[in-house]
């Protein structure tokens, strides 16, 4: 059985989880830059992106996954 650790759910109805800060997203993007990809703190752009995509990984999932389960 395949049974994953992610999404997880919010426990605070508005959503807040107090993990999920500007530093946990920064050091997410200094661990890509250690492994040789780009950096990701020359462009607000870039931070928002990977915020959004942690965001979806650790909360929503991936409901293209979900449906092709089904």
């Amino acid at each position: 059985m395949d049974e994953r650790s992610y999404p997880i759910k919010l426990t605070d109805p508005d959503g807040d989880d107090p993990r999920f800060t500007f530093g946990f997203v920064h050091e997410v993007g200094e661990v890509l830059t250690k492994h040789g990809f780009p950096g990701v703190g020359q462009s607000w752009r870039d931070h928002l992106e990977l915020q959004q995509a942690l965001y979806r990984f650790i909360y929503v999932g991936d409901t293209r996954t979900e449906r092709l389960a089904s």
